[in-house]
């Protein structure tokens, strides 16, 4: 059985884009971060840039809701890690439907994203097409419909133009293990790939009241988990990980999608009720809506380009969780983490690493070399596959990648001039034989 040194794979260069022009705080100066999105994974994603290199420095925030973005500068001033370098003045804290825009307009040069899906598209332009262009970490995935997906496509292009990196939050890339494993894969050490299994079910999510003073799209916005246009349902949320760990098998989305699903175990209609209550005038009539409208389990077939088959199941409810990936060779199957079984047997034995945290360090590392990293196209194929097993289980349709990628005319976030406080965008649950579009 063959093993790995424990050495750092070079998987970072393999994802390397070429730049076309100098790219901003390359070297060794200090690089100046934006933040958007001060939730509980924004302060996550912030604390693991800041830790990814001492030259980073905290200069503006912007969330949503004002004392989010607050709390989130006096969260990092009170860490004594990261005190020195968080520099965020009063002038610079945003907030609102527009506070993207605003953080657009600052002198950062990196934009750390960890807002609700629906909108990191339209950020993603606002950073990259700035008087000022921002390299970018956003959290996956990065839209919820064909049209975001298209956007991202749109800046990852512009991206390279600019010479800025756009790096994102499906760490097993970047996870050591994952990087070596995949390069034998690559090379035919299972031989030609003929099937794969990927999989995310667990228990279920959190549910957020109403807090005071909120509009109700306000209230919708901080309970975007449950929202398909907000979130993009479970599938694109949460399995983008295990999808995208098959198309990195393949070296690219699969040509053809299928699926079936439901929402059977989804209820929360104590909290639904006193929601309503607040937002129809004591009333809880048509309290459903607050229920929302996500499906809590979805099975497909993914078909890649030479014919393999691979399984997919997410979801959430009772039962057992089960989380991971499989695939299956001519000559072997592996985990698609750290072993291979069959004629050719290899356990990795390297360094191992946790891949939120290398992200980063890839990232920045990219940026001080001058070699920015882009990733915008690889993961908006990754979130419009799950987009594409997502509609084909609310339609009851086949239909292929080619479809998907040049025809859909799927658009499910409002215009920006409409969001604003006020009433919520509610679409109704999938039926499961919903229109194609």
């Amino acid at each position: 059985m063959s093993t790995t040194p424990a050495t750092k794979p070079n998987g970072a260069a393999a994802l390397v884009t070429g730049a076309m022009n100098t790219i901003h705080a390359a070297g060794s100066g200090i690089i100046k971060v934006g933040w958007l999105g001060c939730g509980d994974r924004g302060r996550g994603a912030i604390r693991q840039c800041l830790s990814a290199d001492p030259g980073t420095e905290v200069i503006a925030c912007a969330d949503l809701f004002e004392s989010k973005a607050i709390s989130g500068r006096e969260y990092l001033k009170q860490n004594p890690k990261y005190k020195d370098r968080v520099n965020i003045k009063d002038d610079q804290i945003f907030h609102g439907f527009d506070c993207h825009e605003k953080l657009a307009q600052t002198d950062c040069d990196l934009l750390v994203m960890a807002t609700a899906p629906a909108f990191r598209a339209r950020q993603m332009l606002a950073a990259i097409n700035a008087p000022k262009p921002k390299h970018i970490f956003t959290e996956k995935p990065v839209a919820t419909d064909v049209a975001g997906c298209r956007m991202v496509m749109e800046a990852s292009k512009i991206a390279v133009q600019k010479g800025l990196a756009i790096v994102c939050g499906t760490q097993r890339r970047h996870e050591f293990s994952r990087v070596a494993l995949m390069e034998r894969i690559h090379a035919g050490q299972i031989g030609e790939l003929v099937a794969g299994q990927c999989y995310f079910f667990c228990s279920g999510i959190w549910y957020r009241k109403a807090m005071p003073s909120m509009s109700e799209l306000e209230w919708q916005c901080h309970n975007w988990y449950h929202f398909t246009w907000l979130s993009g349902d479970q599938v694109c949320e949460q399995h983008v990980h295990n999808i995208d760990m098959m198309n990195w098998c393949f070296n690219g989305p699969p040509k053809k999608f299928m699926a079936i699903g439901g929402r059977q175990t989804r209820n929360y209609s104590a909290d639904a009720k006193e929601v309503c209550k607040r937002y129809n005038n004591g009333s809880d009539a048509n309290w459903e809506k607050y229920n929302g409208n996500i499906w809590d389990h979805v099975f497909a077939e993914m078909e890649y380009a030479n014919g393999a088959r691979c399984a997919s199941f997410s979801g959430h409810g009772p039962g057992t969780d089960r989380e991971g990936e499989k695939i299956v060779g001519t000559k072997g199957t592996s985990d698609c983490s750290s072993r291979i079984e069959g004629e050719n047997p290899w356990k990795y034995e390297g360094q191992h690493v946790n891949g939120q945290q290398q992200e980063h360090i890839d990232l920045l590392e990219s940026i001080r070399a001058g070699k920015p990293l882009n990733e915008g196209q690889r993961i908006a194929e990754s979130t419009l596959t799950a987009i594409g097993i997502r509609t084909a289980a609310y339609s009851g349709k086949s239909f292929s990648w080619n479809w998907l990628m040049n025809a859909s005319k799927q658009d499910l976030v409002p215009p920006q001039e409409q969001l604003k406080p006020g009433p919520g965008h509610f679409d109704p649950i999938s039926t499961g034989c919903d229109k194609l579009v």
